[in-house]
């Protein structure tokens, strides 16, 4: 008998299809591995970079369950190596772990290489690798890592047997979602609202509510925006407009709020510092960096991404990004210390 979820189901045996789509899950079986090179290993034409100039190499891609068994990747085998043992944890001092691949997801790996790129100055694969043999018990990789309390409550561990058991907690659904192919993402992205025309090519934000008003120092209920007292006391307003755009570009989207409560000069904003906020605020929203710069409204850009929580792989993104900076700052430290390569 085949159980359909209807509206209501809380079974914890899935994720219910009225909650999450099969589109969004896309891949979530995925996995892929890295692996260490042998002595008579030669590269292919579809290598990356860091492929040639490091001691491992990136598998195929199968479906299955992420540690303790042979995968087989007949169909997908790269460099001739197509079945082999994959561990998550390296807690059994009888096995040799040089020779067991490291797990993971597709998408995951796509966000450490950028993580990584971005922290690091490239793809430390091999501080990666080396990060596992160091914390790869399981009180230091399910118990210890801080990881987002939606995984600690869905994952729980089976009394003597080596897989944890995944819990399919309603209204965590998010983390099954494919954090790389988001569907309908892109046409949020593309959405003409998100770029300045050319006949009103405004270069400052909130201006256009402002130019709604009669006189722009007066409010709906005709009393001022500021006193002129209140106005000669700010000490902002003897600053030339290059020296308040170096003060702006000093503070945080908080502290910008901030001083708009505190200064009339800061009223007005560039539409470009929306776009040092949005990579700064939200880092994993990497689309932002290949928009235009000239002729994005980085504004409504920016309060899109503020909004788009609704998508569930977006959701899944900062999540993961969250954890692998946290592995990419140990990798740093491990390094610093001498632990990676020894």
């Amino acid at each position: 008998m085949e159980h359909i979820s209807g509206p209501g189901c809380i079974s914890r045996s899935g994720y219910s299809g009225q909650r999450i789509s099969l589109e969004e899950m896309k891949g979530c079986r995925a996995i892929q591995c890295l692996v260490q090179k042998e002595t008579d290993w030669q590269p292919q034409p579809d290598d990356q970079d860091f492929e040639l100039e490091s001691d491992y190499f990136l598998t195929g891609v199968g479906c299955s369950p992420p540690d303790r068994v042979p995968l087989n990747l007949s169909k997908t085998a790269r460099h001739n190596t197509d079945n082999f043992y994959l561990f998550n944890l390296v807690d059994d001092n009888s096995v040799n772990y040089d020779t067991i691949a490291l797990p993971f997801h597709p998408a995951c790996f796509e966000i450490f290489k950028r993580v990584s790129q971005r922290r690091l100055g490239s793809i430390d694969v091999e501080g990666l690798w080396y990060w596992r043999a160091l914390e790869g018990t399981y009180e230091a990789f399910f118990i210890n890592f801080p990881r987002d309390f939606a995984v600690k409550t869905v994952y729980e561990r089976v009394p003597t047997v080596y897989d944890p058991f995944w819990q399919h907690e309603p209204g965590s659904e998010f983390l099954a979602a494919n954090p790389v192919e988001i569907p309908g993402f892109s046409a949020l992205l593309n959405d003409p609202m998100c770029y300045m025309g050319f006949e009103q090519p405004s270069q400052f934000v909130f201006q256009r509510h402002s130019q709604k008003l009669k006189n722009p120092s007066v409010t709906n209920h005709g009393t001022p925006l500021w006193s002129n007292s209140l106005h000669s006391a700010d000490p902002f307003t003897k600053f030339p407009a290059e020296l308040s755009d170096m003060v702006l570009a000093c503070l945080s989207s908080k502290d910008i709020a901030n001083l708009r409560l505190a200064s009339s000069v800061f009223r007005q904003l560039p539409t470009i510092l929306f776009r040092r906020l949005l990579l700064e605020d939200m880092p994993w929203f990497w689309e932002a960096q290949d928009m235009p710069v000239g002729n994005a409204s980085w504004y409504d850009v920016y309060r899109k991404a503020k909004f788009c929580w609704l998508f569930k792989g977006l959701q899944n993104r900062k999540r993961i990004w969250k954890d692998v900076e946290e592995i990419v700052r140990r990798i740093r430290r491990y390094r610093q210390e001498g632990k990676v390569g020894y």
